[in-house]
C-alpha cells in the first residue's frame, strides 16, 4: 500500500508540475502577443501594452472574434425614390442572440436609414449602411447604389450622345432623344459624376472635353458653359473619384493622364498633366477611390497612382508583377477591392490589392486565346466577363470571393466581330448592355442572378452606332 501511495503522490506532483509548465506557456505566449509590435500598434498605439487598459482591449478583442452580424442584403441596387428593408441577426459563439442594433448611413444625400434598418433612397451614388450590435462587438455592411435607370452611350460616328431609359421590370431600355455633341468630335469615352447631375465625353476628333448638364427630372443632356474643355490629343476614357471631385482623362495621342477639378457647377478646371510613355486609353479608380490604375510603357504591368484629395494629384505607388499581353487591354476591380482583373491578350491577369497602400501581388493568369475589348464584374462580385471583340463573344466566368481566382462557366457567341465595345451592369445586378460599333443596336442581356449566364433580351437602336456606355 505505501508503495502506491508514493506513486499517486508523485503522480499528483507530476500533474501539478505540468500544469505549471502549460500556464508558463500561455502566460508567456500572452505577453509575447503583446509585445508583439503590430499587436501593440493595432490595440494600443499611444498606450503602455502591459497596462490594465491594454489586458482589456486584448480580451475584447477576442471576445469580438465570435461575434458577427450578418444582414440579409450586403448589397443592393435600389432606384431614386424607392427603399429597402434592412435586417440585421446577431450570432454570439454560433448562437443566435437577441440584441438591438445601431443603424448608420456613410452618406445620408444618397441614402438615410432609421432605427430599424429602413432604407430611403434620396440622390444618385453609393452608400455604406452599417448596422452595429447593441454590445459593439459586432458590426455588417450593406453596399447599396442609387439609380436612376438611365444609360448614355456615346454615338463616335454620328457625334452625338444618346439617352435610354430602363425598364425595371423587363430591363429593356427605351431610346430618348440624342443630343449632339459637336462636328467631327467623334466622342468615345462617357461618364456621369457620382451625383448624377453632370455628364463628360472625351472626344477623340477634336481634342476636347464636352460638358453636359443632367435633367435631374427627365435624365435628358444639355450643353453646360463652356461646352468644351481642352482634353489633350485623342482623349478616350475618363473616371471621377467616388465624391466628385476630380475627373481623370486617358490622353490616348499625348500618351497621359489628364487631370480636372470638377466645380460646382459641373465645369472642369485643368490642374496638371502626368505623362506615362504609352497610349493606353482605359483610366480606372479604385473602389475605395485611393488609387488610379493604368498600364506600363510595355503594357505588361499595371501602375497603382496615389490621388491626394488636397489637390488632385497624383503620384506612383506601386507597380504590379509583369503578365502577358500583346493587347492595350482592360482594368477592372472587385467589388470587395481585394483583387485587380487585367483583362488582355491571351490570358486574363489577377492581382491581390492593398486598398490603404496601392500594392499588388500575383494571383493568377487564365488563358483564353482571344481578343480583348472590355471587361465588366458583377455587382456581387460573383461574375466576371470578358468582351472578345475580335470573336463577336462574351464569356463569363465565376469568382471565388476568397481567393479571387475565376473559372470559365458559359458564353454567349454569334455576334459581329469587331463590334463590340462596352459592357456595364445595372446596379441590380439583372442585367447587362453592350456597345455595339457596327450597325445601330446596343445588345441586351438578362442574367442568371445563380450562375451568371447570360440570356439576349433583343437589341435597341439608341440613334446610332455605339463607342462606350455608362449607367446612372
Amino acid at each position: 500500500m505505501t508503495t502506491h501511495l508514493s506513486k499517486r503522490t508523485k503522480l499528483s506532483k507530476l500533474k501539478k508540475i505540468r500544469k505549471g509548465f502549460y500556464l508558463l506557456i500561455c502566460l508567456f505566449s500572452f505577453n509575447a502577443c503583446l509585445l508583439n509590435p503590430i499587436v501593440q500598434s493595432i490595440l494600443c498605439p499611444n498606450d503602455d501594452p502591459s497596462s490594465p487598459k491594454s489586458l482589456f482591449a486584448l480580451w475584447a478583442l477576442l471576445s469580438s472574434s465570435n461575434s458577427v452580424v450578418e444582414l440579409n442584403h450586403t448589397w443592393a441596387g435600389i432606384h431614386k425614390g424607392d427603399s429597402l428593408q434592412l435586417e440585421a441577426q446577431y450570432y454570439s459563439y454560433g448562437a443566435k442572440t437577441d440584441t438591438t442594433f445601431q443603424w448608420s448611413s456613410s452618406n445620408p444625400s444618397v441614402a438615410t436609414v432609421d432605427g430599424n434598418g429602413f432604407v430611403q433612397s434620396i440622390g444618385n451614388g453609393k452608400v455604406i449602411i452599417t448596422a452595429t450590435s447593441g454590445d459593439g462587438r459586432a458590426k455588417a455592411t450593406s453596399d447599396i447604389t442609387v439609380y436612376t435607370g438611365y444609360v448614355y452611350t456615346s454615338l463616335n460616328i454620328s457625334h452625338y450622345v444618346g439617352h435610354l431609359t430602363m425598364n425595371g421590370n423587363t430591363g429593356n431600355l427605351t431610346a430618348n432623344a440624342t443630343t449632339y455633341v459637336g462636328n467631327l468630335s467623334d466622342p468615345n469615352g462617357i461618364v456621369t459624376d457620382p451625383a448624377g447631375k453632370y455628364l463628360y465625353t472625351g472626344n477623340f476628333g477634336t481634342g476636347t472635353i464636352s460638358q453636359f448638364l443632367i435633367n435631374q427630372a427627365t435624365g435628358g443632356l444639355t450643353l453646360n458653359t463652356p461646352a468644351t474643355v481642352a482634353g489633350g490629343t485623342n482623349p478616350r476614357n475618363l473616371a471621377i473619384t467616388p465624391d466628385g471631385k476630380y475627373l481623370y482623362l486617358a490622353s490616348q495621342g499625348t500618351q497621359e493622364i489628364r487631370a480636372y477639378a470638377v466645380g460646382a457647377d459641373g465645369t472642369l478646371t485643368f490642374l496638371t498633366s502626368y505623362p506615362t510613355n504609352t497610349g493606353y486609353a482605359n483610366v480606372l479608380i479604385s473602389r475605395n477611390g485611393n488609387f488610379i490604375f493604368y498600364m506600363n510603357s510595355t503594357l505588361t504591368e499595371l501602375i497603382s497612382y496615389r490621388i491626394n484629395y488636397a489637390d488632385g494629384s497624383l503620384s506612383q505607388a506601386n507597380i504590379s508583377p509583369t503578365f502577358p499581353n500583346g493587347t492595350s487591354g482592360h482594368v477592372s476591380t472587385h467589388p470587395s477591392g481585394n483583387f485587380v482583373y487585367v483583362g488582355s491578350e491571351p490570358a486574363l491577369t489577377i492581382f491581390s490589392f492593398d486598398s490603404e497602400t496601392g500594392n499588388m501581388g500575383f494571383v493568377d493568369s487564365v488563358f483564353h486565346g482571344m481578343g480583348i475589348n472590355s471587361t465588366a464584374i458583377h455587382p456581387s462580385g460573383r461574375f466576371y466577363y470578358l468582351i472578345h471583340m475580335n470573336e463577336g463573344i462574351i464569356a463569363c466566368y465565376t469568382v471565388d470571393p476568397i481567393s479571387g481566382k475565376i473559372s470559365y462557366s458559359s458564353s454567349v457567341t454569334g455576334y459581329s466581330t469587331n463590334s463590340m465595345r462596352f459592357m456595364v451592369i445595372d446596379p441590380t445586378g439583372r442585367y447587362a448592355y453592350v456597345a455595339a460599333n457596327t450597325g445601330s443596336n446596343m445588345f441586351q442581356f438578362s442574367i442568371n442572378q445563380t450562375t451568371g449566364e447570360l440570356t439576349s433580351i433583343g437589341p435597341v437602336n439608341p440613334g446610332g452606332a455605339q463607342w462606350n456606355l455608362t449607367f446612372l
